[in-house]
């Protein structure tokens, strides 16, 4: 009896000291976090996809991270769109995550009607946020000349994912089916970065693009117009900045016009008073997918 009852004893201490264990959730290992540079592939419609991901090393999954998609210009790609816009450097200090996806053929689609990388980037984005904690109303797009081009055709078809978006020397285009068949569903910030000499894409698109975006926002139509310091006197040109105030939810357009300036991504190449990635995180963090962050 005595050692039946030991036993007893025994399966009974056994039995509370699991159910203790399992009062609360497992207690696992967390999984390593890759921080840094990483390249990845995505499949959608059939074909393999690549784009880079730069995760901040502050970055712990524990708390929700806004990203920001940069898009290359026509005949670039993923890697030297990485390099010269230095969105990884700005995502450690800013806490973000960036994300430079790669075209097929060095190029985006920009049409705004069955369109295979809208497509992709709608699969990119769920794949991120099953993998990363993103800050699902925080998502935003900018890029360079055809990867400008090709946020306004986010902007036209995502805008119930994508916040708000910036474009450096990209417009809306092809001009007649990009108004058309653009129909974002809220209102969206907008920054249209240009210059005045751009020899690719031509600066009279500059104010189509801004009106349709005005007229969609219900902005003021006539901007508060200031004069960006002219610090470097090198790069034979100089900025203004044209700030379209009053949307609804407390959008905004705002146009920094590069007076003189090419088909450049400024603090980069070309214009040196200003930074466009700077200016693109500092313009498009201010909102989320309800409007303007208070």
């Amino acid at each position: 009896m005595s050692a039946l009852k030991n036993t007893c004893m025994l399966v009974i201490l056994c039995m509370a000291l699991w159910a203790c264990s399992n009062s609360n959730e497992p207690n696992y290992p967390e999984q390593e976090i890759i921080k840094g540079k990483i390249t990845k592939e995505l499949t959608s419609n059939g074909t393999v996809r690549e784009y880079i991901i730069y995760i901040p090393q502050n970055y712990t999954g524990k708390t929700s991270y806004p990203l920001v998609l940069s898009f290359h210009g026509l005949t670039s790609n993923m890697e030297f769109n990485y390099d010269y816009t230095k969105f990884s450097d700005l995502a450690e200090t800013e806490q973000f995550i960036a994300v430079h996806p790669n075209g097929i053929n060095k190029k985006w689609n920009v049409a705004n009607i069955n369109n295979p990388d809208i497509d992709f980037i709608e699969a990119l984005l769920s794949q991120l946020e099953e993998d990363y904690n993103i800050e699902s109303k925080r998502i935003y797009s900018t890029g360079m000349s055809n990867g400008g081009i090709f946020s306004f055709s986010l902007a036209c078809n995502l805008s119930n994912k994508i916040a708000s978006i910036a474009s450096v020397t990209g417009t809306m285009l092809p001009i007649d089916s990009a108004f058309n068949n653009c129909n974002p569903t809220r209102a969206i910030s907008v920054l249209e970065i240009h210059g005045t000499a751009d020899p690719i894409i031509d600066y009279s698109t500059v104010e189509r693009t801004l009106d349709f975006w005005n007229t969609h926002n219900n902005t003021d139509m006539n901007p508060i117009i200031s004069e960006i310091p002219n610090i470097d006197l090198n790069d034979r040109s100089s900025v203004e900045l044209f700030q379209y105030l009053n949307g609804d939810e407390g959008v905004k357009v705002e146009h920094l016009k590069i007076i003189g300036g090419g088909h450049d991504w400024p603090g980069f190449r070309g214009n040196m008073d200003i930074s466009a990635t700077e200016e693109v995180w500092s313009f498009m963090k201010k909102f989320d997918l309800n409007g303007k962050i208070e």
